[in-house]
């Protein structure tokens, strides 16, 4: 079987995907994607036919519909992961195909030579390899974009990276944050302590509510009347098995074989008289591989040592491309030429050695390792993802028609007797409120979490009161999960409540407050006692002085210990102790053994003592040229990241792309 186009464009995307995806590591912080060159040549300019559409443009680079459509449906196509229901949604797919383009426009503005693209893939053997496979399937042009696109990348990033510097007091500072450590013991009065003897009478309320109106205001509000169809009560376990059954060609792993070969390649553009050398030569191999074979080298190392083909370094181990195959270096049929076909599935048995096999590439000499039938996948297996793929292609449309006319039954006569109807009975739906509900809420009331319909929010908060219409519920692959055939019954703007609607809340933060207040007094009081301490100066003998304050008991507390922590600048949490900004940054400036406060912190009031610190030794630091290396490695790839991300943003915003108003 000869290879046609479309099967060299399939296979090219699948090799780029697997052996270039490796040029691009270096460049960090940019989303790059491979595999789109071949669809996108000819976008960057002066390269598309008269008159073809231009549907996106920046700076001096153009991409024509034709080119936009091919890699759109490039991007739906189901990949090696993907048996169905996995492919991108269309609009979701032009949003990747117009943001990668960008990316590639501004990446690729540096300019890279000829001459630039030759040293690098010369530079290393895997790239020579890597090209002389596509040179082999007829699209080395296309792999040295890539190289040229990387290379690109990669000097405008280290020309904005080459603009971070670091000074020798960040490292310093770094250094003090990761060394400093410090440990207290404290005693804890925990704000909860006091709630049970907080009273609050509403004269006192009334007048903290006036205080803090601003703190009660109620956002906007709806409340809605629903009934929910889900696409997925139309498929059915009968219809799910019968599917199953019907094709089995979809569950089935091909034929397959697992294969090693040597390879004595024609040059190119080979002249018959060549390729006659060739042969020649290729016949003296296989003596040759046959006598060390027989004499116990592998086919691997013998591969490895005699193979003119990509795969030497691998053992000449071969690898289709055919996503239901299990991994593994397995290819089924249609996945090689035609003559290497035939050998590997109607000729060899498995551990046998071919002789010469002629393809266009040269002579052959295969190793068939192993067989593997065509193997179906157990129903269980696959129950779910089918049922998944015919609500996609079927549910969904049933559910939306049903919704539809459900929708014409209520607004004929109303929710409860819509529903009630002969047609709709079968489905058991039922009519619900959501009560009044705003914009902030995680959880919608009766129709679920604001994450499972990501759009269904605001869908609802920009109805009409009173209109009635069907909202798609879509999750976070904007594929539709649900309908809501919906009515706003209420819309409440933006209020500050009475005192008596905020009651409620005000009594339950001035009781929080109150409480505070009280661990806080009840703390200081117990530290003034610390000045009294004559010889044992610790926490231990400060509580023995604890009094207990109105129900409370001295058996409440204790002296506990924190882990070590440092001093952080993004949390203000200390290790086994809690949240207290104070307690963190007060450690940092007292002496051994000190004993401070009263700290506020989230929950509690604590009295402190340091028990003990780790303190960093500048003298040693400033002479540890690895440690301050390191350090400030650290720091400048850090800041490198960043440079790239806006300089990334910064250049996007500026080249301002023309999209089509049909691709926006």
């Amino acid at each position: 079987m000869t290879l046609n186009r479309s099967d060299i464009k399939n296979m090219i995307i699948f090799l780029r995907e697997k052996f270039i995806a490796q040029l691009f590591m270096a460049v960090i912080a940019v989303v790059f994607i491979i595999g789109t060159v071949m669809l996108y040549s000819n976008s960057q300019g002066g390269g598309k036919e008269p008159g073809a559409e231009v549907v996106l443009r920046i700076d001096n680079a153009e991409m024509t519909r034709e080119h936009f459509e091919n890699a759109v449906a490039n991007k739906m196509r189901p990949r090696q992961d993907q048996r169905f229901g996995g492919e991108l949604k269309r609009e979701a797919a032009q949003k990747e195909v117009i943001e990668q383009w960008i990316q590639r426009a501004i990446l690729s503005s540096a300019y890279i030579s000829d001459a630039e693209v030759e040293h690098y893939i010369r530079s290393d053997a895997n790239l020579v390899a890597q090209y002389n496979r596509f040179y082999e399937l007829g699209f080395a042009d296309s792999y040295r974009e890539d190289v040229q696109l990387q290379l690109s990348a990669r000097r405008l990033i280290d020309n904005v990276r080459a603009l971070e510097l670091v000074t020798d007091t960040e490292v310093e500072q770094a250094y003090r944050l990761e060394v400093d450590k410090a440990k207290v013991k404290f005693i804890e009065f925990k704000h909860s302590a006091y709630l049970a003897n907080v009273t609050v009478d509403d004269a006192e309320a009334e007048t903290y509510f006036e205080k803090n109106r601003e703190a009660y205001k109620r956002e906007e509000q709806v409340d809605v009347k629903f009934v929910k169809v889900l696409p997925g009560n139309f498929v059915k376990d009968a219809e799910v098995e019968s599917y199953y059954r019907e094709n089995p060609g979809e569950f089935a792993t091909p034929e397959a074989v697992k294969a090693r070969h040597i390879l004595k390649k024609f040059p190119n553009d080979a002249t018959d008289e060549q390729k006659a050398e060739v042969k020649i030569a290729a016949e003296a191999l296989l003596e040759t591989v046959n006598k060390e074979f027989a004499a116990g080298t592998t086919f691997a190392e013998l591969a490895k040592n005699h193979s003119e083909g990509p795969s030497a370094s691998l053992g000449g181990a071969l690898r289709g491309s055919n996503p239901k195959l299990p991994p593994g270096d397995y290819f089924a049929r249609g996945d090689m030429v035609q003559p290497f076909e035939e050998a590997c599935f109607e000729t060899l048995a498995p551990g046998e050695v071919s002789g010469l096999v002629e393809t266009q590439f040269g002579y052959h000499i295969i190793q068939l390792e192993e067989k593997r039938p065509p193997e179906t996948q157990p129903f269980e297996l696959v129950r779910s993802e089918i049922r998944q793929k015919l609500v996609e292609i079927r549910g969904v449309e049933v559910a939306k028609q049903l919704a539809n006319d459900l929708l014409y039954e209520i607004e004929i006569s109303d929710y409860d007797a819509a529903v009630a109807l002969e047609k709709f009975e079968s489905l058991s739906l039922t009519v619900e409120q959501t009560g009044l509900f705003s914009r902030d809420v995680s959880d919608i009331p009766n129709m679920g979490k604001t994450w499972t319909y990501p759009g269904l929010l605001d869908a609802l908060f920009d109805m009409q009161v009173n209109v009635r219409k069907v909202v798609e519920g879509k999750n976070a692959s904007d594929e539709v999960d649900a309908f809501f055939l919906a009515t706003v019954l209420e819309k409440k703007p933006v209020t500050i409540p009475s005192f008596a609607e905020a009651k409620v809340e005000v009594v339950v933060a001035l009781k929080e407050e109150k409480a505070k207040a009280h661990a806080f007094e009840d703390a200081k009081k117990l530290f003034d006692e610390y000045a009294d301490l004559q010889n044992e100066r610790t926490l231990d003998a400060l509580l023995k002085k604890y009094k207990a304050t109105e129900d409370l008991t001295p058996e409440r507390l204790s002296v506990q210990e924190s882990s070590l922590f440092g001093l952080s600048q993004s949390s203000n949490y200390v290790g086994g102790m809690g949240n207290s900004t104070e307690v963190m940054f007060a450690a940092f400036q007292m002496d051994k053994d000190e004993v401070r406060g009263p700290f506020k912190g989230d929950t509690a009031v604590y009295i402190i003592q340091l028990v003990e610190r780790n303190e960093p030794d500048l003298s040693m630091f400033k002479t540890d040229t690895d440690e301050k290396a390191r350090h400030g490695q650290a720091i400048i790839q850090m800041k490198k990241r960043e440079a790239e991300q806006n300089w990334f943003a910064t250049r996007k915003k500026q080249t301002n792309p023309w999209i089509h108003p049909e691709y926006r």
